[in-house]
């Protein structure tokens, strides 16, 4: 042999020998428990009879110390791929799985007992990491052979289970050349080379990995998680049904809710009210008045047997006689977010905020206004905010403190004068007074409309000085449509009527929805072609003056009543609600 030859017969069984160095430790190889038993996460080291499941009976006769090389070796392979971690799966738990899918025979007669039916294993049923065919060949078949048909496997991603010992045995394998192959070997001998098998090696078993598929194995045995349930509320009332919501919990099939109840003595009743299947968000019948709390349990029907976790238990008093009104924002903010409020009672709106948006009202769910004076159901209720785009809307700006010494706090507008005043919208005719009988004029009405469109619009109720005083407001109302023409006398005292027609003007329609089914003609003293008034009945600013919705169009209008006219326009909370005969 010349010297090149020789160096390249050394290089070449250098390459062999380092290809077939034991392979490195799984990466990052620690502990992990399986059935209260601690083992070696290093899945190139297990044993079918490492003590953690070594014992666990593997049919009726044989135990995986026995007879569980192949479920040992399949188990190495689903971790040595990277399909699954070897802190959750092992040799026991994967026989777990086989055993829950029916696929390990069960006998006394030992020839028939533990015989595992691995084709059952299909990416149907396990589609991280499935069987997909098997080999067979004479164990008389050269290293060579075998070890071409392993690397034509692997090299078409496959992973290879050795049936060796005249298929008395199985060995996972981890690496091939040419001419041997580097196994690991579940039995108590360990032996490291395909080739120490030579002989009896009589066929291969192939086996698809897809880390990215789904798990069809682990969710068989991991129990759930536990539901993570939103905060309830800590009071609700006799009126209301408690929702419960949750967030979907990891490996649960399914969420029970159990609710005990609160004994005079102090004690529990369990599972006063169950509701088993539940999904969230779960709402429930109403309870009677008492001390309670709730839980949420996630389970895994596909664990044998069911496996089950539970969220803590929250408390909650339920009061009689009372119910939740409930506050959706609808993209805005609110305080209060909710209010118990006793049944069939009146109860305070709160006024929400959204930033260029003007409130419209609060809204029940079948679509119908609520305001001041409605009156609770029987059940708790959610409110939604309905809002106009655009627009900013009426706020209180400033504190009324009783300054006008001709309103008194008996009277039946002092209300309505302190929020018009607290809006902007209306002044006093001198710093102590107020005049709430004086008669409104007509350049005092463009006045208040074109403020009340300024405001609305832009947050801003101020004018320029002009002369006449009321110009720049009477050129406001004008560019913004509130009113078509100036009066022709800006200085007479105006109708009702009269009133109504610039009033009319001072929202943009979507301010003024209607909320009152008033048809034309039904106003006993208003012709249906007066479309002005027609307008401000249907959206709540007027309602008339008894129950047949007399508007008494020709008789004066004074500033009281102007003043409650005003908080209407801009607190849709105050709107009318009424119906006509």
């Amino acid at each position: 042999m010349t010297k090149p030859q020789r160096l390249l017969s050394w290089l070449l069984l250098l390459a062999l020998l380092v290809s077939l160095l034991p392979l490195p430790l799984a990466e990052a190889a620690g502990t992990s428990v399986y059935q209260g038993r601690t083992y070696n996460t290093d899945y190139t080291i297990w044993r079918q009879g490492d003590p953690a499941w070594g014992q666990t009976a593997l049919g009726d006769v044989h135990t995986i110390a026995s007879s569980g090389c192949l479920v040992s070796s399949i188990a190495i392979l689903m971790c040595y791929s990277g399909a699954y971690d070897p802190a959750l799966l092992n040799p026991g738990s994967l026989r777990d799985w086989f055993d829950a899918k029916g696929m390990i025979s069960h006998s006394a007669t030992q020839s028939k007992d533990a015989l595992l039916s691995f084709g059952m294993m299909t990416a149907s049923v396990s589609p991280r990491f499935y069987y997909v065919n098997q080999e067979f060949f004479d164990v008389s078949t050269p290293m060579a052979d075998v070890c071409a048909k392993i690397n034509s496997y692997r090299n078409n991603g496959y992973q290879v289970v050795a049936r060796v010992k005249n298929s008395g045995h199985f060995v996972a394998v981890a690496s091939a050349t040419a001419s041997d192959a580097r196994i690991y070997d579940p039995g108590a001998a360990a032996k490291t080379y395909l080739s120490e098998y030579m002989g009896t090696i009589g066929g291969l078993l192939y086996f698809k990995a897809n880390p990215s598929g789904k798990d069809g194995v682990l969710t068989q045995f991991t129990p759930p998680s536990a539901p993570a349930v939103s905060k309830l509320a800590s009071v609700y009332g006799t009126g209301d049904r408690v929702v419960v919501t949750w967030q979907a919990a990891q490996k649960a099939t399914h969420y029970n809710i159990y609710v005990d109840q609160q004994k005079s003595d102090g004690t529990w009743q369990s599972n006063y009210k169950y509701y088993p299947y539940a999904k969230s968000p779960a709402t429930l019948e109403a309870l009677p008045a008492g001390t309670y709390r709730l839980r949420v349990q996630s389970g895994n029907a596909s664990t044998s047997p069911w496996t089950y976790a539970s969220s803590g238990n929250q408390s909650f008093s339920v009061r009689a006689n009372s119910l939740t009104v409930t506050y959706n924002p609808n993209g805005g903010s609110v305080s209060p977010s909710s209010q118990l409020v006793t049944r069939y009672s009146t109860y305070q709106l709160p006024t929400p905020a959204r930033d260029r948006h003007a409130f419209l009202g609060w809204y029940t769910p079948s679509g119908n206004l609520v305001n001041n004076t409605s009156k609770t159901g029987s059940l708790g209720i959610t409110l939604t905010a309905q809002w106009a785009a655009n627009a900013v809307g009426f706020t209180k700006t400033a504190s009324y403190s009783g300054q006008f010494k001709d309103v008194a706090r008996s009277s039946w507008y002092y209300d309505s004068v302190a929020a018009v005043y607290g809006y902007g919208l209306m002044n006093g005719t001198t710093a102590t007074t107020f005049e709430p009988t004086a008669q409104i004029t007509a350049a005092q009405a463009v006045t208040l409309a074109a403020r009340m469109r300024k405001l609305y619009s832009t947050g801003s109720g101020s004018f320029s000085a002009s002369s006449p005083w009321y110009k720049s407001y009477l050129d406001y109302a004008l560019s913004q449509k509130v009113i078509t023409a100036a009066p022709s006398n800006m200085n007479l005292t105006l109708t009702r009527q009269e009133f109504a027609a610039i009033l009319a003007g001072a929202l943009p329609d979507a301010a003024l929805p209607a909320v009152n089914d008033v048809a034309s003609g039904s106003i006993p003293d208003v012709y249906r072609s007066d479309t002005a008034i027609y307008k401000l009945y249907r959206a709540g600013i007027f309602a008339g003056s008894d129950g047949k919705g007399t508007f008494r169009p020709n008789a004066p209008i004074t500033r009281a009543e102007v003043a409650a006219v005003l908080v209407r326009m801009a607190d849709p909370n105050s709107r009318v609600l009424f119906s006509l005969p």
